[in-house]
């Protein structure tokens, strides 16, 4: 397989992509449960055939036994090829893609396999520190005067950094960890004269991890008694491993109950996520060190439908609920603002009261709009002061354009809070729905042409830069090069597969974590078909250069549709079977593998067998031969055990 295009620009793009949101621009989609349905534009469908599942990330159409992601929609929806396909969501995403650069081997700060070991060693030896050295004990009592356990130390893998310039560096060396790979994974920092220390002294160490749960970043909690220009909280410099933007606190843990609830609860702090799950509330999660982004609200939306932004209570917090409310309204997510009372943060919140009232407070959370609407009208009467009246409007109504005509039309849910919205502001200034649907309508078109020209402006941005008259097969957004060859089809198929290969894949796709002892154990020779020899391939491939193995970073991995719509295919039947056994996938790993090494064992043996009865053995080896075969049967039937 052709790494040609770096996976993590492959998950740059997916990520910044809603396969909800790509596939509503080309078909009319209708929520189906969890998921979505429509009309297959690939057949002639009469009646909506197609299945997008959001949590996956992915879409299926069962008639014509094809799906995959994103990429694999576009190439076949526009007919073109794979970087093609990239570019034109890379473009949407607003993702410039740089010429891909000569890969370094393993080993190298440059590998990301070296970097994410370098950050688990690290993380571990944190860890260790806070349990057992006499010099975290005052860091040991202020977690546990926190409030937070020793089961969630445990479950956070929480850590200590001692107040030394070099003990980091120290035990690295002593394990043969490079200063280089410390300090490309943002752990070691370099001095003006070139010299380097630890970033981390004498601070509570919070590991952040990616939603494979592997650590790629730490943060750093100033402790009591230190100097009073200390900053609170210190977090990894942005590397190859971590952008904040990109990432949630507590994401790998939240993921499954996000998804469960179809409802995310953000916080602001790593402390206020570890009292919320020890208080059972799972679906909570907490931005690295910024203000809640437009790349955190898309990565929520693979996972939920609605988010409660939960604020401390004071000034800031309010500033930055108003901040954000347009982006999750061009998301078309559904926002909902929670204060709490008396300017309390989420864990002071849980430590005087208890996890049930949160979850109170959480269930009245304000819509954002309806949060906003009070925030412009506190302090005057909108029907005495008619100025300050119509600036309020004109701001709440500037928020509301941003949910397109298209949007609403495809959306009976988001209509139906717009019309409430429009009633409601009716009511508060004194002004009739028809002039205020008026006024909407005419700021939705200023807001669109708006957006129309950022656009634009993006677009020229993105394009190369070079003379295209000289290189007609220069990338061009708007045109497809006459001579760009259409994708090549190859026909890998779901149903090519035998039972045991698709058992196989069922396991390595919904337990990634056994994927690596597939590889290991399953006997090659058994694979018999050509799609399942490409798909054990493309995952060896993966393993070798460092990467996840987990659905999405397969997918990824992948640029065949044929492929993409096999890993969907096995996706989905493993997902609708229903267990025959009570065997854990482990266990039905390990009994697959030994059957198919029984048929190995079977298959010598007729061979044996054949070999004797053709007379192909001198008769000293034949006699030999008959012994031990006689000696087996003895042994399979339980006559006596083996010798030796």
């Amino acid at each position: 397989m052709s790494f040609a295009i770096d996976n993590e620009v492959k998950d740059r793009v997916r990520l910044a992509i809603n396969i909800v949101d790509l596939m509503s621009t080309y078909m009319e989609l209708r929520r189906q449960g969890r998921g979505f349905v429509a009309v297959c534009p690939f057949h002639d469908d009469r009646r909506p055939s197609m299945q997008i599942n959001p949590d996956r990330q992915t879409w299926k159409c069962w008639v014509c036994d094809i799906g995959g992601d994103v990429f694999s929609f576009v190439m076949k929806r526009e007919n073109v090829s794979f970087p093609e396909a990239l570019r034109m969501l890379a473009e949407k995403a607003g993702i410039q893609i740089e010429e891909p650069k000569n890969r370094k081997g393993r080993g190298s700060n440059d590998d990301k396999k070296s970097l994410l070991e370098a950050m688990k060693w690290a993380v571990g030896e944190f860890h260790q520190c806070l349990l057992k050295d006499p010099g975290a004990q005052h860091c040991r009592k202020y977690l546990l005067d926190r409030g937070i356990s020793e089961d969630s130390i445990s479950k956070f893998q929480l850590g200590y950094a001692p107040e030394s310039w070099s003990w980091l560096l120290d035990r690295g060396a002593a394990k043969s960890w490079k200063a280089d790979d410390l300090e490309a994974v943002g752990l070691v920092a370099r001095g003006e004269r070139g010299s380097r220390y630890d970033r981390f002294r004498g601070r509570a160490i919070f590991p952040i991890s990616d939603a494979q749960s592997r650590p790629i970043a730490v943060g750093g909690r100033v402790l009591p008694g230190a100097a009073k220009d200390s900053a609170k909280y210190v977090n990894c410099n942005e590397t190859r491993l971590y952008q904040k933007s990109h990432q949630l606190y507590g994401l790998d843990l939240a993921r499954d109950a996000i998804s469960k609830t179809r409802q995310a609860v953000v916080m602001e702090g790593y402390t206020d996520v570890i009292m919320a799950v020890q208080h059972g509330i799972h679906n909570a999660v907490a931005c690295c060190g910024t203000a809640l982004g437009e790349s955190q609200i898309k990565l929520l939306k693979r996972y939920c439908d609605s988010v409660v932004l939960l604020l401390d209570g004071d000034g800031a917090g309010q500033k930055r609920a108003s901040e954000i409310l347009e982006l999750f309204v061009t998301a078309q997510m559904d926002l909902r603002i929670l204060t709490l009372p008396d300017g309390l943060d989420p864990c002071d919140y849980l430590i005087k009261y208890n996890g049930e009232k949160l979850k109170e407070q959480i269930g009245g959370a304000l819509d954002a709009l309806e949060h906003k609407l009070r925030q412009v009208c506190q302090g005057f009467d909108p029907l005495l002061d008619t100025h300050r009246a119509n600036t309020a409007l004109e701001d709440v109504l500037a928020t509301m354009s941003h949910v397109s005509h298209s949007s609403l039309l495809s959306n009976e849910a988001m209509r139906l809070r717009q019309d409430q919205l429009i009633a409601r502001l009716a009511r508060q200034f004194g002004i009739e729905q028809a002039e205020i649907r008026l006024r909407l309508e005419s700021i939705r078109k200023q807001t669109a042409e708006r957006d129309k020209q950022r656009q634009e402006l993006r677009r020229t941005q993105l394009t190369p830069t070079a003379d295209n008259s000289k290189n007609p097969k220069a990338f061009d957004p708007n045109r497809r090069s006459e001579q760009a060859a259409a994708p090549v089809i190859v026909a890998y198929k779901y149903s090519e597969l035998t039972a045991t290969e698709c058992e196989l894949f069922e396991i390595m796709v919904t337990h990634p974590e056994l994927a690596p002892m597939a590889i290991e154990r399953f006997p090659i020779a058994s694979l018999t078909t050509t799609t399942a020899k490409k798909l054990f391939q493309l995952v060896l491939d993966l393993e070798l250069e460092g990467h996840a193995l987990d659905f999405d970073s397969v997918m990824s991995a992948t640029e065949d549709p044929g492929l993409k719509s096999v890993l969907v295919s096995v996706e989905e039947h493993a997902a609708r079977k229903t267990p025959l056994s009570m065997m854990t996938a482990d266990e039905r790993l390990h009994s697959l593998c030994e059957h198919l090494s029984g048929q190995d064992d079977r298959a010598l043996r007729r061979s044996q067998i054949q070999s004797l009865e053709k007379k192909q053995l001198d008769e000293e080896s034949s006699l030999s031969l008959l012994n031990d075969l006689i000696h087996q049967a003895r042994v399979r039937q339980g006559l006596f055990p083996p010798q030796g």
